[in-house]
């Protein structure tokens, strides 16, 4: 395997909001499968099991995948990401029928008082049932599929990394909402007969053939990002858009087409339903058992008990997702291209925040030799000088997701114009690129610190949520009785 390859596959870019979530949906489905068996309902098989928990790798992997990381430079990486949010993520999670394992996975208060009924909810149902019906479905994937590949957005999907998560939310929500009527989890109904669905899919492939016809045979490259993108892969910019577009047309057909062609056979054969599996021996989950004779020894009630594991398992994941948010790093989307030039015989990039502001700024440096291939071994100092001053930092791939990249993060005290010195060593030869930039105050704003108030507003719904279900309980309550005295 070549350096450059190498250097490629582990370029990695941690999500730690999305991981944390990740890996408290996937504790929190294990929970309820484990509970379920335990409670002698063995309606999740195993491979169900194994399905939702490989849904959720995959999502993950392409969130911090070197798919996410190239996506900038190659088409073909990203919509590698875009196929596996869309064709094979969300299927393989609603194969795991996750509606009663994750619900079942809650802490019994949680469940009692705030899962249940939002579920039983009238207006929830009607949302969901709309929601997930195939037409409602098929619109939604056709305009997000077809609208997020429109240039002007597919462009501010790259140049912004809030925009960019905004894309991949929509792909992933759609994408559930889409399969939902083919998949069916269980105990979900149907809108439409089965048979309905073969013809729903071949749509969909429909779609998916038109745009990625579109980006095969276009005349000329939709995207312009991808025109001054490095071309380190050896890919052209109009080979990388035809080769995308084959990922797409490969990926999605057999993404739709093969269900259909399943379901059809499935329908021909008119096979009769499967009957539910036979009650297991109901046996006590060791932790559960033990949580209920800590505090009965303890002297607490059933309910209290319930209410405090519920706002222990908050309080711990609410300070998981803020620690995620805090120790949450620069990410490499933000960086934009601030200058290209030849030096020592080779061709010098210089990445840096569109903004830079007063403090560490990162800025990430790609050295390309004549052939285009990233070189890995040289020496890159990068400085920034002012009216006297001077900062130097050393370059280092480390920091730096993109492990093609050298990156160091220099300080810039005062606003005002700077120079951006980049000094690059290539075996024997030197040499140096100067970059004008512009460095304003930060103006701390809502971006700053509207993630730290959503626990808390959270915290302060689910409070009122249960203050007004207690209440209704209460004059319930107080009805029996004043019935009952008559």
């Amino acid at each position: 395997m070549s350096p450059a390859l190498h250097a490629a596959l582990a370029s990695w870019a941690i999500p730690w909001v999305p991981t944390v979530g990740i890996l408290l949906t996937a504790l929190t489905y294990l929970r309820g499968w484990y509970l379920l068996r335990c409670a002698g309902f063995p309606l999740i098989p195993s491979w169900q099991l194994g399905a939702f928990l490989s849904g959720l790798a995959v999502l993950w992997i392409a969130l911090a995948g070197p798919m996410d990381v190239f996506n900038a430079w190659l088409l073909t990486a990203h919509m590698t990401q875009h196929m596996m949010l869309m064709m094979i993520a969300p299927p393989l999670i609603l194969l795991g029928d996750p509606l009663v394992p994750l619900v079942r996975g809650l802490p019994v208060f949680a469940a009692r008082e705030f899962a249940g009924p939002f579920l039983n909810w009238r207006p929830a149902q009607w949302v969901g049932r709309t929601l997930t019906h195939p037409v409602v479905a098929l619109i939604l994937m056709g305009i997000v599929m077809l609208g997020w590949h429109v240039p002007d957005l597919y462009e501010l999907a790259v140049r912004s990394p809030g925009w960019h998560q905004v894309e991949h939310a929509c792909f992933f929500l759609t994408s559930l909402i889409f399969w939902w009527p083919v998949v069916q989890p269980w105990p979900s109904h149907s809108h439409w007969p089965r048979w309905a669905m073969v013809p729903y899919l071949v749509v969909a492939d429909l779609q998916n053939t038109v745009l990625s016809a579109a980006l095969i045979f276009a005349d000329r490259i939709l995207y312009p990002s991808y025109i001054d993108a490095p071309r380190v892969f050896g890919l052209a910019a109009r080979e990388d858009q035809a080769a995308a577009g084959a990922i797409m047309w490969a990926v999605g057909s057999a993404a739709f087409l093969l269900p259909a062609m399943l379901i059809a056979i499935q329908c021909l054969a008119r096979r009769a339903p499967l009957s539910l599996a036979p009650r297991l021996a109901k046996r006590t989950p060791p932790l559960a058992g033990a949580w209920h004779r800590l505090t009965a020894s303890l002297g607490i009630p059933g309910d209290t008990a319930e209410a405090i594991s519920f706002i222990a398992v908050f309080v711990v994941g609410g300070a998981a997702f803020t620690a995620a948010l805090a120790f949450s790093g620069s990410d490499d989307d933000a960086l934009a291209l601030r200058g290209k030039q030849p030096v020592v015989n080779a061709l010098v990039s210089v990445y840096a925040p569109e903004e830079l502001t007063m403090g560490p700024n990162d800025v990430s440096i790609l050295v390309q030799n004549e052939d285009g291939d990233a070189v890995l071994d040289a020496q890159v100092t990068v400085s920034a000088t002012t009216s006297g001053q001077e900062n130097e930092v050393k370059g280092t791939d480390s920091d730096s997701e993109n492990k093609l990249m050298q990156a160091a993060s220099v300080d810039l005290p005062s606003a005002g114009a700077w120079l951006l010195n980049v000094n690059v060593q290539n075996k024997s030869d030197s040499g140096s690129i100067a970059i004008p930039v512009q460095v304003v105050a930060h103006q701390p704003g809502l971006d700053d610190w509207w993630p730290y108030l959503v626990f808390p507003a959270f915290s302060l719904l689910l409070l009122v949520i249960y203050l007004r279900r207690a209440h209704r309980r209460r004059s319930f309550t107080r009805q029996r009785e004043v019935i009952s005295a008559l």
